[in-house]
C-alpha cells in the first residue's frame, strides 16, 4: 500500500451523486504531489462513491474496456476503503482526476490546445450549444478562452455540423471525416453502446480535445459509468428502448431524441459502419474475457464490500435509478456480469446495421 503523510484540501464533487445520496463522492488535492499505485505523481485525485452501483465495479469495468480500446488516456481506478477523521466512509474507487497534465490529458493549452466536455448541465465558466445539432459544449481547459478562441471554436463546430448534415457528408476528403478523428469516435461509440450508457449519447460524458497541430475533434477519454451496464431504469423513457441488454441506444438516439446527434448521422456512412465492425472484430476476443475480470475484481473486494454495506445498508433496496435491487452483493455482481455478457453477444450478432 502507498502511505502519504501530507495535508490536503477535500471538496465534494459530482452532481446527481452529490445531491441524491448520503454516501458522498470527493475530490482531494494534496499540498504536494504524491504517487499512488505506481502512477505519475499528482496533487489531484478523486474518490468515486458508486452508491447506486451496488456491484461497486461498473466504473472499473468501463476503464478496463477503455484500456482495451486504446483511448489516448484511461483514468486509472482502484478500489479503496476510506476513513475520514476516524469515521469509516465505505468502499470507494480512487481515480486519477480528469485534467490537463502530462500523465492525463496530455495537451498544451499554452500553445492553444483545448480540452472540451459535452454536458447538458452547462455548468462551467464558458459554455455554448452548437448551432445546428444543439450539442452542449463546455470549456474545461482553458476555462476562459480568449474571445478569438471561443469564436473560432463555435465556427468550427458549426462548419462541422453543416458538413455532417449535408448531402456530401460522407465524402472522404471534404466530408465530416475532415473535422473529426474518426478512430476515436469509433472507440467512443463501442464503449458507450456496449455499456448501454444512458449518458453516452452526447448528453454528457464526452471529452474532446483539439490541438493547434490537429484541430479535429478527438474523443480523448471516457468517464462516469456507474449507472451504465443495466443500472438505469429510465432508458424506457426513450421510445423503442428498454433497460435490458438488447437493442441499440447510441446508434439511434442523440442528445435531443431519436436520430439526433453526431453518431446517429455517422451511421448513415457505410465507411463509418465498416470501421465500427472492423474495430469490434479486433477487440471482441479481449472483451469476451471480461466476465473473468468481473469475477476476479469482485472477489478481490468482497470483504471490503461487506464492510461498505454494513456502513451503507442499501442491498435489497431501490436506489435511483436501479433496474433491480437484489438482496446480496453476489447477486449484484452476477446481474452485472449477466448484463455485460448478454449485451456483448447481442452486439456481436447485430453489428453492423446500415
Amino acid at each position: 500500500p502507498t502511505e502519504v503523510a501530507d495535508s490536503m484540501t477535500i471538496s465534494g464533487r459530482g452532481n446527481t451523486t452529490w445531491t441524491k445520496f448520503p454516501k458522498k463522492p470527493y475530490k482531494f488535492t494534496l499540498d504536494n504531489k504524491a504517487k499512488f499505485f505506481g502512477l505519475d505523481k499528482d496533487k489531484k485525485w478523486v474518490l468515486l462513491a458508486n452508491h447506486s452501483d451496488k456491484s461497486l465495479l461498473r466504473n472499473i469495468l468501463a476503464m478496463k474496456i477503455s484500456s482495451i480500446l486504446g483511448f489516448d488516456w484511461t483514468p486509472a481506478m482502484y478500489p479503496a476503503e476510506v476513513w475520514f477523521n476516524g469515521d469509516y466512509l465505505g468502499l470507494y474507487t480512487i481515480s486519477e482526476h480528469k485534467k490537463v497534465s502530462s500523465g492525463r490529458v496530455d495537451i498544451d493549452t499554452d500553445a492553444g490546445d483545448m480540452y472540451l466536455e459535452v454536458d447538458l448541465l452547462m455548468d462551467e465558466t464558458t459554455c455554448f450549444e452548437t448551432d445546428i445539432m444543439r450539442v452542449p459544449i463546455m470549456f474545461s481547459d482553458p476555462e476562459e478562452p480568449t474571445p478569438a478562441q471561443l469564436e473560432e471554436t463555435k465556427a468550427y463546430f458549426k462548419e462541422f455540423e453543416q458538413v455532417l448534415m449535408s448531402d456530401s457528408f460522407a465524402d472522404p476528403q471534404d466530408g465530416y471525416a475532415k473535422y473529426v478523428d474518426v478512430p476515436s469516435f469509433v472507440n467512443f461509440y463501442i464503449i458507450q453502446e456496449l455499456s448501454k450508457n444512458c449518458d453516452g449519447h452526447l448528453s454528457k460524458g464526452a471529452f474532446i480535445t483539439r490541438t493547434a497541430a490537429d484541430p479535429r475533434l478527438k474523443m480523448y477519454h471516457v468517464w462516469d459509468f456507474d449507472i451504465a451496464f443495466g443500472n438505469c431504469n429510465y432508458l424506457t423513457d426513450i421510445k423503442g428502448v428498454d433497460n435490458g441488454p438488447e437493442g441499440f441506444l447510441i446508434k439511434d438516439v442523440g442528445p435531443h431524441g431519436r436520430d439526433t446527434g453526431w453518431i446517429c448521422k455517422m451511421f448513415n456512412d457505410p465507411v463509418f459502419v465498416s470501421l465500427v465492425k472492423a474495430r469490434w472484430t479486433e477487440v471482441y476476443p479481449q472483451l469476451s474475457a471480461l466476465g473473468t475480470f468481473i469475477d476476479q475484481a469482485a472477489a478481490a473486494q468482497k470483504e471490503a464490500a461487506a464492510r461498505n454495506f454494513q456502513r451503507w445498508p442499501v442491498l435489497g433496496r431501490y436506489l435511483w435509478p436501479n433496474v433491480s435491487w437484489p438482496a446480496t452483493y453476489d447477486e449484484e455482481v452476477a446481474n452485472l456480469k449477466a448484463f455485460y455478457t448478454a449485451r456483448l453477444e447481442w452486439l456481436n450478432e447485430n453489428l453492423p446495421v446500415l
